[in-house]
């Protein structure tokens, strides 16, 4: 258990819990992998998932892109 949550930091314990059950055989539930790893310092922790961008905000920026185009370097560097 400790090697596969070493080797992909990114996967779940639900997954590492499927794993493991095809490798020896008995089915631990996510929990208990949990469980086992918390003592060696790897805390699982969901990660954040990333927000999609929505259509209209793709258009939106593809029309400010294509506004600002024309923009000189000069007007950029007091943007930012």
């Amino acid at each position: 258990v400790q090697n596969l949550a070493s080797k992909n930091r990114c996967m779940s314990a639900a997954s590492i819990a499927l794993e493991v059950a095809e490798v020896e055989g008995p089915l631990v539930s996510a929990q208990t992998i949990c469980c086992t790893l918390q003592p060696v310092s790897l805390d699982w922790r969901h990660p954040r998932r990333k927000s999609l961008l929505k259509l209209a905000y793709k258009k939106a920026r593809k029309q400010f892109a294509e506004d600002n185009l024309s923009e000189s370097m000069n007007y950029w560097n007091c943007v930012l």
